[in-house]
């Protein structure tokens, strides 16, 4: 007979708890099996078997157990067979069961066979279930293994082979799956010109000692029209009412890498462009940093989606529910422009798109409020 004793699993606990037993009571298990969960103040740890034998349990799960103690004991495989043994008690108090006989000299012991899982579905430890939920591993992907066993080193082999999305990114997939589902969205799409938008924010840049852009350009834009076109910054009720904005609070899109952040600038159409411009920069950063503030994230009634890097010049959108209408800003590009006087030049432009709910925004109003949008983006200045 094994005793199988506690480690000491760190120097901060006195005593931990017994949460799981993977291998249940008088069941035969190989040398390496993982057959226990201990709980410590700072994680669950597995336990494995020191040999193969048949295991006994000797304390009962969620007890607690001090480092050193015994927990079962592995005795040989013939040991199953024959009637439990009798408890006896240690000076402590704990139940334990006494070592069985030797078996025969005569007789060899059989090697242990593990038990098949119940239903054919392999015991996934408590901390290989964490680490599953917190590395994006799938259960089908573990039981492909075939292991009668999951342990937390099955999963992480499991994860060097796949790309778990971040927290961020499984939250913008949710929202992309429930737009796609719910929301009937159209998309139309303008041309303008912004080689005086483009002038106009390097000096308000220099000026404000903030960073103005075709974004922050945008979202003034934007905001400046919420009373014109009621229905892009409404909310759906149902299919025959919507509730009017009182503000323009515009959502701009921020991805660093780990997932689509959103946060909004809240009453856009009452505040001046600086300010506008040093918001979005805070936010840039707390994008980075990951500290944005509840409010910060929530509220908006129309998106701004920026895919404004060099060489994309359309994206589409999705709209987000409980809005109507998303705009997608692509990258500036120059092109040649022929003049009256068959003088050849260049300007800049972008592409300027709407996604729109077409429950609520038909066509023509989609159009209409582009074609506002590129009227006060090609004189911007009328908007500082």
């Amino acid at each position: 007979m094994i005793d199988i004793r506690v480690p000491k699993l760190n120097n901060n606990d006195s005593s931990y708890l017994l949460v799981e037993w993977t291998v249940e009571d008088r069941s035969p298990v190989l040398e390496g099996d993982p057959i226990a969960v201990v709980e410590t103040s700072k994680a669950a740890e597995e336990l494995v078997a020191e040999a193969s034998g048949v295991l006994h349990h000797v304390i009962a799960v969620n007890a607690e157990c001090a480092p050193g103690q015994v927990i079962a004991r592995l005795s040989a495989p013939e040991a199953a067979a024959g009637p439990a043994p009798s408890p006896t008690a240690e000076p402590d108090g704990v139940a334990l069961v006494p070592e069985p006989a030797e078996p025969s000299p005569a007789t060899p012991a059989a090697p242990a066979t593990p038990a098949a899982p119940v239903g054919g579905e392999p015991v996934i430890t408590a901390p290989a279930r964490a680490l599953m939920a917190e590395l994006g591993v799938d259960a089908e992907d573990v039981r492909a293994l075939g292991t009668r066993v999951i342990r937390r080193a099955d999963v992480l082999a499991v994860a060097r082979d796949t790309i778990a999305l971040s927290k961020a990114q499984r939250r913008t997939a949710e929202v992309v799956e429930l737009s796609h589902r719910t929301v009937p969205a159209a998309y139309s799409v303008v041309r303008v010109e912004v080689t005086r938008a483009l002038r106009l924010a390097a000096e308000r840049t220099r000026a404000l000692r903030a960073l103005v852009g075709l974004p922050e350009l945008l979202v003034k834009a934007a905001a400046s029209l919420v009373e014109r076109f009621p229905l892009c910054f409404a909310t759906p009720l149902d299919a025959a009412r919507v509730r009017r904005a009182g503000t323009a609070d515009i959502g701009v899109t921020m991805d660093v890498g780990e997932g689509l952040y959103v946060p909004v600038v809240h009453d856009a159409g009452n505040r001046p462009l600086g300010e506008i411009a040093r918001e979005l920069m805070g936010y840039r950063t707390a994008a980075f940093r990951g500290t944005f503030r509840e409010r910060d994230l929530t509220g908006a009634n129309l998106t701004v989606t920026l895919h404004n890097d060099d060489g994309v010049v359309l994206a589409v959108p999705i709209v987000f529910p409980g809005q109507i209408c998303a705009l997608s800003l692509a990258g500036p590009y120059r092109e040649a422009v022929v003049a009256d006087d068959g003088q050849v030049g260049t300007r800049d432009v972008v592409n300027l798109g709407l996604a729109y709910d077409h429950r609520y925004v038909n066509g023509r109003d989609a159009v209409l409020f582009l074609q506002a949008l590129r009227e006060l983006l090609e004189s911007p200045d009328v908007m500082t």
